[in-house]
């Protein structure tokens, strides 16, 4: 299947919003210390459909908790603009998002912030939890549409994440994912399924370091009425597969998570998201 990549990056001069169309991402969040440097960190990438069906596992919520990147040591220093992340610092905790914290209606993450692609996604936090929906009508070509958390090793937003420390990433979810053709994957995103290729509005995104036409492993994910509490290792059974190039997730590198919503080629496809996430968390 053809891949399709859109991609966002949010640099130290502060940009507002990146991809392969500007207006179709949309970024909010990051902790004081990050909005107030005018920088955050890295959106992720997108693309391919990816593997349908349940992954992880199911169970009740978890606790938060937070996570890091990079081949290089972990630390609290920032670091220059080197493609690939030149350092990666340990989250300050286990928790990613528990979307307890809001800001002006968003939600605020010490590690990162959130962001969408595509121009039908619309997010916001409600009770606490993330609250994401999305519609698509179909068209001749395969849709890709999502909603995700970046992370910032540090201030500047130029440092991945370590969690070199941990296992994988788990979340809680509930909801649908309905329409014909319609399918939710997962990713983890690393520097190293990171195109850095890319360049937007004049500049690459210092923390990919992937070739051209690189995107994430992903896994299919089909929520439920119920809460599940679904675990995506960052190797081995259970963890998302594919991707390009087609190896396992750097934790040392980690620059965010995300979910994807994909909508088959053909005019009668269709894809109608209304989803709830919380508890983000590295385990």
């Amino acid at each position: 299947m053809k891949e399709i990549r859109m991609r966002a990056f949010f640099g130290m001069i502060g940009l507002a919003a990146a991809g392969f169309l500007a207006s179709s991402v949309a970024t909010t969040g990051g902790c004081s210390s990050s909005s107030s440097g005018g920088s955050t960190g890295t959106a992720g990438t997108t693309g391919h459909a990816g593997t349908t069906g349940t992954a992880g596992t199911t169970g009740t919520a978890g606790t938060t908790g937070t996570g890091g990147s990079n081949g290089g040591s972990g630390g609290g220093g920032g670091s220059n603009a080197t493609l690939g992340c030149a350092m990666s610092d340990n989250p300050a905790s286990a928790t990613i998002a528990d979307f307890e914290t809001v800001d002006g209606g968003q939600a605020a993450l010490a590690i990162g912030g959130t962001f969408t692609y595509g121009g039908g996604v619309v997010q916001m936090v409600t009770g606490g939890a993330w609250h994401v929906t999305a519609t698509s009508t179909g068209m001749t070509g395969a849709q890709y549409w999502g909603a995700g958390i970046y992370f910032n090793g540090n201030p500047t937003g130029t440092d991945c994440v370590d969690a070199t420390m941990y296992t994988g990433i788990q979340f809680d979810i509930k909801g649908t994912v309905a329409g014909t053709g319609c399918s939710m994957q997962y990713s983890t995103n690393d520097a190293q399924h990171a195109d850095m290729t890319i360049v937007t509005n004049g500049m690459t995104d210092p923390k990919a370091g992937g070739a051209m036409g690189s995107y994430a492993p992903q896994a299919g994910v089909t929520p439920t009425a119920t809460v599940q509490t679904i675990m995506m290792p960052f190797a081995g059974a259970g963890a998302p597969t594919g991707g390009m190039p087609s190896v396992p997730v750097d934790k040392s590198r980690l620059t965010g998570v995300q979910w994807q919503f994909t909508t088959s080629a053909g005019t009668t496809m269709s894809c109608m998201v209304d989803i709830t996430i919380d508890n983000v968390k590295f385990y």
